[in-house]
């Protein structure tokens, strides 16, 4: 079972592995990423998300044929039926701006995602850092193998 479990639920609606990365300690933007599930036979679509420490938008990274990433505003996500959509680093995302807040690992976000047809649904989020990942990677790295170590 892994740590970054966390699953919300609504009417046929999984949000799964919720985090938020933002750049900088004193950061004033960053992005969400999640997976969301759809075991209705109908797309489900995704028109906001809202948070109190700043301001929330859908986003694509759309790379032109010159390699330049941009960022493209959605006004809304569409999550195919009996379907998954995955929001992640260099695709859909939440994007998030004007923090108002100096995250804390230890804590979690509260985001509001407001489905059409279906409402919102609270979700939180985990702040995972670039560090962090790299150092968990190279912890797990380790297990399962022996290695000599000279002291």
């Amino acid at each position: 079972m892994t740590a970054n479990a966390a699953e919300f639920k609504l009417k046929g609606i999984t949000v799964s592995n919720p985090h938020l990365v933002v750049f900088g300690k004193n950061a004033k933007s960053g992005a969400g990423y999640l997976v969301i599930s759809n075991k209705n036979s109908d797309p489900i679509i995704l028109k906001k998300a809202t948070v109190k420490f700043g301001k929330a938008m859908l986003h694509e990274t759309d790379v032109d044929k010159k390699g330049v990433a941009k960022m493209k505003h959605l006004k809304s996500i569409v999550v195919p039926g009996n379907g998954l959509l995955k929001l992640e680093p260099g695709g859909i995302h939440i994007m998030f701006t004007n923090i108002s807040i100096e995250f804390d690992e230890s804590l979690k976000y509260p985001v509001t995602l407001i489905f059409e047809e279906h409402g919102p649904l609270d979700i939180q989020l985990k702040l995972k850092s670039a560090k962090k990942s790299q150092k968990a990677h190279k912890h797990k790295h380790g297990h399962g193998h022996s290695h000599k170590h000279d002291h």
